[in-house]
């Protein structure tokens, strides 16, 4: 018989990872709108990178509540 274990992230990596992401992306806002070499992505671009950011995001957010599991890892057990 299977024994599925479902292991999560801890807490801390959301303290970690959301500041992170928030700094990235408004980095990336800055050199595409307000650079010298601003438009080098396009709107479609921007736009796709950032729903690509907040899914990430989002994802990381529920690893880390307990809510979706980073990892099953699937044991035997024997009787």
């Amino acid at each position: 018989m299977k024994k599925t274990k479902k292991i999560f992230l801890p807490r801390w990596q959301r303290y970690v990872i959301t500041p992170l992401f928030i700094l990235i992306w408004a980095f990336i806002t800055y050199m595409e709108f307000f650079s010298s070499q601003a438009g080098e992505m396009g709107t479609v671009g921007y736009i796709i990178m950032s729903v690509v950011f907040l899914g990430v995001g989002l994802m990381m957010w529920l690893m880390t509540s307990g809510k979706l599991p980073a990892y099953l890892i699937e044991e035997d057990t024997e009787e």
